[in-house]
């Protein structure tokens, strides 16, 4: 058993956010339906990476869904979407806001075909009117939200997040925002409309420098690597790479010189509190870091180890998906494809006691479950083959 088992979702969305909240729910037991065009989601030909035949970021954001492949421009293909809609508990699309609407499936006509639907908004901006009609991916979304200008090194331009931050926040809203109007639903019998802006979910997570905003009414400065309120607390080099070393309250102060070597800086009125170690991050830093440079990462990890200090060594890709700690827990999985073969996957990170989640199904083909949704829908095979023979479905 998983916890949404019997739940119905009619999926419109195309690219990320979307798709990977989607595809969370499917890992809970959700039956998602992707309705996509005849040519299918753009992701099934975007990026430039290819597992097999297919697009990797296609089969990262869409296991455990059925594919419908139909024209909505025409009349039966449109009155089939609606019978779905009909019974569905949820509805989610990432259309720019309005164009739901102009293509007959906006939230006003859909919950007069069904009471009872959840329907989730995902967007760039939101309904809201300054940003309503603006194109918004999620380098567009982490530029506007300010994460950019929070983001790179001292004296420098800011950058990008090196991950999709602004879809994945999305997407996890999108999930979370889901649940609880199934759940609202259980109480009031009703389902209704959730919006979930990328912008505002980037927002909300930026409350450290929030803080610092409110507190002195000026932008917060960049620091690269280093933590923008616990001073030392950054990356350093070290003799063969880099490691994440700090301090962050209590005793860890003195931890972290003494697993340095340098417990003598616990004298220096200069770094004696908190507040003062920020003021003097520079001439702090010029201590610090030709200290690290002269031992390896091991070293540094079992010194910082003995005195319980914070520490962790920098990894790439290969080194976390290969760690014993991604091992054990099994979160790299794999599915068999049809046509790509053995795909890799990151399984669900959610452990759960009494229902688990579970992947069940491979990123579909497009239009792979075209006939199974139909027949479930009521149509026979001579109609399916009609509809087929006429361009409506693929």
């Amino acid at each position: 058993m998983r916890v949404l088992d019997g739940i119905r979702i009619v999926d419109f969305t195309r690219h990320m956010a979307g798709p990977f909240a989607t595809l969370v729910l499917a890992d809970h037991g959700a039956d998602v339906i992707k309705v996509e065009s005849l040519e299918g989601d753009s992701s099934r030909t975007g990026g430039a990476d290819k597992l097999g035949d297919q697009s990797a970021l296609f089969l990262l954001w869409n296991r455990g869904k059925r594919s419908l492949s139909i024209d909505m421009r025409t009349a039966e293909g449109k009155a089939l979407v609606l019978d779905l809609i009909r019974e569905a508990d949820v509805l989610v699309e990432n259309y720019r806001p309005g164009v739901a609407d102009r293509i007959g499936i906006g939230y006003a006509a859909m919950a007069e075909l069904n009471p009872r639907l959840v329907y989730c908004s995902v967007s760039a901006f939101g309904p809201q009117a300054a940003l309503r009609d603006a194109p918004g991916t999620d380098p567009v979304v982490q530029a506007t939200s300010g994460i950019v200008s929070l983001t790179g090194e001292r004296g420098r331009d800011g950058v990008l997040v090196g991950a999709p931050i602004a879809d994945f926040t999305g997407a996890m809203y999108a999930v979370q925002a889901i649940l609880l109007a199934l759940l609202a639903r259980e109480r009031t019998g009703r389902g209704q409309h959730v919006e979930v802006p990328m912008l505002f979910g980037v927002l909300s997570m930026l409350t450290t420098r929030l803080g610092t905003y409110w507190a002195s009414g000026e932008d917060p400065e960049r620091f690269g690597s280093a933590h923008a309120v616990h001073v030392p607390y950054g990356a350093y080099r070290t003799a063969d790479g880099q490691a994440m070393a700090g301090t962050y309250g209590g005793e860890s102060w003195p931890k972290f010189a003494r697993a340095i070597g340098l417990p003598e800086l616990l004298e220096d009125p200069r770094f004696a509190t908190g507040a003062l170690r920020r003021e003097h991050r520079d001439a702090l830093a010029a201590i610090i870091e030709p200290v690290f440079a002269q031992r390896t990462t091991e070293d540094w990890r079992a010194r910082f180890a003995a005195e319980g200090a914070l520490f962790a060594p920098v990894l790439t890709l290969s080194e976390i998906l290969s760690h014993p700690q991604v091992e054990e827990a099994g979160l790299v999985q794999t599915l068999q494809h049809p046509t790509a073969g053995a795909i890799p996957q990151i399984g669900p990170p959610i452990s759960m006691s009494e229902t688990p989640p579970a992947i069940d199904r491979h990123p579909p083909l497009l239009g792979e479950h075209t006939d199974e949704v139909l027949r479930e829908a009521g149509c026979d095979d001579a109609t399916i083959a009609r509809l087929r023979a006429a361009g409506v479905v693929r």
